[in-house]
């Protein structure tokens, strides 16, 4: 028996076009003074997190797949808005530098909450759908006036699929994900 545990968690992916329109906006913002204590993601690996299951035993793994394709054959295919900045845990005193998708209708919250319960988590409470832009690399940062005069481009989130990943922490480089499984969602509407 391995005492070898991998970093996973559960997400949404971004499409092409998205991360394209929004790699070139953040290409610009780079350069601003007000992000200096920032520390930026890699745009390959953006994604939308609906559950988080940190250290996690390798033969967990295919109870964990089950759980997922439980969820999502129960759940709905949808195109949801995107577009806006925000900060967590404020924008005053920033950590994380964010970009936000839509959810009026609770399709993302309601995968978190079904992932939650289906995988035995705690957390639910605090989800807000959106994609990690950056973080601040020490101290928490101010970007409430960045954030207020800067427009983030408007685009859509396909939530089509819902994947297992396993996070590679790289030290002083970005970490690196590893698609275990990924699962369609079961039925298709229009949000």
């Amino acid at each position: 028996m391995s005492d070898e545990r991998w970093r996973c968690f559960v997400a949404v992916p971004i499409g092409d076009r998205l991360r394209t329109d929004l790699a070139s906006a953040v290409a610009t913002w780079r350069s601003d003074p007000a992000f200096a204590e920032l520390r930026w993601t890699d745009p390959d690996a953006w994604h939308v997190t609906l559950a988080f299951l940190g250290w996690t035993d390798p033969s967990s793994v295919a109870p964990v797949v089950a759980s997922v394709r439980a969820v999502a054959a129960g759940a709905f295919a949808a195109t949801l808005p995107t577009g806006g900045l925000g900060a967590f845990p404020s924008p005053g005193r920033a950590r994380v530098l964010w970009y936000a998708i839509e959810d009026a209708n609770g399709l993302l919250t309601g995968l978190s909450v079904s992932l939650h319960r289906a995988l035995g988590l705690e957390g639910t409470d605090r989800f807000r759908p959106h994609l990690t832009l950056a973080r601040a690399r020490r101290e928490p940062v101010r970007l409430r006036d960045a954030i207020s005069r800067l427009v983030a481009p408007p685009g859509t989130l396909a939530v089509e699929e819902i994947r297992l990943m396993r996070s590679h922490l790289g030290g002083n480089r970005p970490a690196r994900y590893e698609t275990l499984e990924s699962v369609h969602i079961g039925t298709s509407v229009r949000a």
